[in-house]
């Protein structure tokens, strides 16, 4: 108590000579170590006590920092106080500031890199959350919760091993039994090994069964084994409730300051953890408070949807309509939500009206395009996926699905080849570009524009692309009519007999399309370059949950 008085009065005395001295922000080189400047952020919109809180810690911090001699520990634990505070407050980059501070000052502490790992996950940085969670894991490798944090992560990094090593570390708590074997059990299902997902993904259940998300790949590895009933099953029950992480250091840090937290902070914390049932009670605790707010009852609507409540989402979007008619996100997502119960006509009016409202609105765009070219209109669909990419040049499916709906729509097709060719060159990274391309060169209607052998190299490079897809049915079947074209119809069929004798597991518009490609080269003819049936030459399927959950906000309350 002694030591606070006399921080709070040596503060209140720097802060009368020097009104604008804020070291926090411009700190000295005293202390044998770089400290990273924590900048001032705007933390009006934070309830009250959340405001005093991180005034409270940054004035504290200036106070040590203006000292003659601080202790470098509790230098620390102010820098990793404040750093936690702007964690609970989503402002990122001066909470990863104050947490490396901490950690440069207290290099042995385990809390600051694992803090700030876990906010790198947050944050979408694999790749740091990664170091920061190893490094913290070297000072504390029993923290059991760690290894499911470092777990996941290398699993959204696609590191498959790594992910499984540090799950199964993880899955000897019995208290993390649940998560460690869900994400087991996804890798499994990757893996495309079924049986064992399925006993790991049975073990989260029984673990907790209230964790519904565990269903979805439950049923797609019963799916995958031919179990078609127990995959509805699974299915039908599927919500997106994660399995809950028992984490003391996690759970003390959302603890500190819980009562200072606003509603909505509260149910974006609880979005960012899937916890959509507690998002959804938070934002209608905070509209109890504030019926007006617009932009949050959107936000309540996507999490009403999220956990299965359709009807009471649109009639919130509708409620956010008349509130705020000139916003564009609640237009578009009550054209979702249309679109999703069967309404087409009534989604693409909604979809109209967004882009009247925002002509570069891509989401609008690019649904209403899909709209079009679904229904056959293809002009209005190329001229919409042109729109798309003017406003968004990384909606990758609109490069080709212009092309695609332009000549159905009856552009030449020289004049097609030629832009595909610029699009490929352009957007190298792109296998669906490369996909369209190999089949056009070697089945073009024209016989002119054939070319055989690049379409077989470029059929060749997808199939041993990883990041392509690797040798995926489509891109098998792209080689094959590259062989064909260049007159080894033999070796085409020989290329598709696996995908022929597995055919039982194929997706039906993929099966059905091997057999009309087979049936084509067994009398002798080509099959066509761009069929209508072909899924990587039409629309992606049209996921309203994706989308409610997915689609940014710029404004979310």
């Amino acid at each position: 108590m002694h030591m606070r008085l006399a921080v709070a009065a040596l503060t209140l005395l720097l802060a009368a000579v020097h009104p604008q001295a804020d070291p926090v922000a411009d700190p000295p080189a005293a202390f044998g170590t770089a400290l990273a400047p924590v900048l001032d952020a705007d933390t009006s919109g934070a309830e009250p006590v959340m405001q005093e809180a991180l005034a409270t810690a940054r004035a504290e911090l200036n106070g040590l920092l203006a000292a003659p001699a601080p202790d470098r520990d509790a230098l620390a634990e102010a820098y990793g106080r404040l750093g936690a505070l702007l964690i609970l407050v989503e402002v990122e980059a001066q909470a990863d500031a104050a947490l490396r501070n901490a950690m440069a000052l207290q290099p042995d502490a385990f809390r600051w890199p694992y803090y700030a790992g876990y906010l790198a996950m947050l944050a979408g940085n694999l790749d740091q959350a990664v170091r920061d969670l190893e490094r913290a894991r070297a000072i504390d490798p029993d923290y059991a919760p760690l290894d499911i944090r470092l777990g996941k992560v290398q699993l959204e990094r696609s590191a498959l091993a790594q992910a499984r090593a540090a799950l199964e570390r993880a899955a000897a708590a019995p208290e993390l039994a649940s998560p460690a074997n869900y994400y087991l059990g996804q890798i499994a299902v990757l893996e495309r090994r079924f049986e064992d997902a399925i006993a790991l993904l049975d073990a989260a259940l029984a673990a907790n069964p209230e964790a519904t998300e565990v269903h979805y790949p439950l049923a797609q590895a019963h799916r995958a084994l031919g179990n078609t009933a127990q995959a509805r099953r699974h299915l039908a029950r599927f919500e997106l409730r994660a399995p809950v992480i028992a984490d003391p250091l996690i759970a003390e840090l959302e603890a500190a300051t819980d009562r200072a937290l606003p509603a909505f902070r509260e149910a974006l914390h609880a979005v960012r953890g899937g916890d959509y049932a507690t998002a959804a009670q938070r934002f209608a605790d905070g509209l109890a408070v504030s019926p007006d707010n617009a932009a949050a009852r959107v936000s309540y609507a996507r999490v009403l949807w999220l956990t299965g409540q359709h009807e009471q989402a649109q009639a919130e979007l509708d409620q956010a309509l008349a509130q705020a008619p000139g916003a564009p996100l609640p237009h578009f997502l009550a054209g979702v939500a249309a679109q999703a119960q069967g309404e087409s006509a009534a989604a693409a009016e909604r979809y109209r009206q967004t882009l009247a409202l925002a002509p570069a609105h891509a989401g609008a765009a690019f649904q209403l395009a899909n709209l079009d070219f679904r229904a056959g209109r293809y002009a209005a669909a190329a001229a919409g996926y042109r729109s798309v990419l003017s406003a968004d040049a990384g909606v990758a499916p609109a490069r080709v699905l212009s092309l695609v709906a332009a000549r159905r729509a009856g552009t030449a097709e020289v004049e097609i080849l030629e832009r595909l060719r610029a699009l490929a060159v352009a957007h190298a990274d792109d296998p669906q570009l490369k996909y369209a391309l190999a089949r056009l060169l070697a089945a073009a209607d024209d016989p002119a524009l054939r070319q055989p052998d690049a379409a077989r190299a470029l059929a060749a490079g997808l199939i041993a692309d990883p990041a392509a897809g690797g040798p995926i049915p489509p891109h098998q079947r792209a080689l094959a009519l590259a062989r064909a074209a260049g007159g080894d119809v033999d070796g085409a069929r020989e290329a598709l007999r696996p995908l022929e004798e597995a055919a039982w597991m194929l997706p039906p518009a993929e099966a059905q399309l091997l057999a009309t490609e087979l049936a084509a080269y067994a009398e002798g003819r080509l099959p066509r370059a761009w069929p209508k049936s072909d899924p990587l030459l039409a629309p992606p399927p049209f996921d309203a949950t994706r989308i409610m959950r997915d689609y940014p906000a710029t404004k979310p309350y």
